[in-house]
């Protein structure tokens, strides 16, 4: 398994901020190999492809499976910004993602610490690792951004 990369998790960030720069909720994902190399990217754009499935980390696991020539990704670790939904969970575990780190608890959609017990977590993902990273603020700074920005458009 490979280690907590600062570099990983500020990529992820600058795909967040390419989202948000996109009007997209500014998320970024990262996957690694078990050797840490990137082996698929992503960023939000649901609103660009019109599509509720373009979630960074399905955009990121299709990159790597495209690129690997197969749906098994062992031993790979995925950097995201935000607390995934129970959707990428899901794909992340049947894609056999040995890892998740996340920056940002997400109250609304996230299905890790927002929405289940540890125990409840454990018997949907038993595989499944999970590690909350420390925000620096950048990342809480730029999800608030995007959201004043989003409301005060709407008005």
């Amino acid at each position: 398994m490979t280690r907590i990369s600062s570099n990983n998790i500020q990529t992820a960030i600058s795909l967040a901020a390419k989202a948000a720069k996109l009007n997209e909720v500014p998320i970024g994902a990262v996957l690694v190999d078990a050797q840490g190399m990137i082996i698929g990217r992503g960023y939000n754009q649901t609103h660009k492809k019109k599509d509720g499935l373009a979630h960074a980390e399905l955009i990121a696991i299709k990159q790597a499976q495209n690129k690997l020539s197969d749906w098994r990704l062992e031993g790979a670790a995925m950097y995201i910004t935000l607390e995934p939904c129970l959707m990428c969970l899901g794909a992340m575990a049947n894609a056999r993602v040995a890892k998740v780190c996340y920056i940002l608890a997400d109250p609304l959609f996230g299905s890790v610490e927002s929405r289940f017990t540890k125990k409840q977590f454990a018997k949907l993902f038993p595989k499944l690792i999970v590690e909350k990273l420390p925000d620096d603020g950048s990342v809480r700074a730029m999800m608030k951004e995007f959201f004043v920005t989003l409301r005060s458009r709407q008005k």
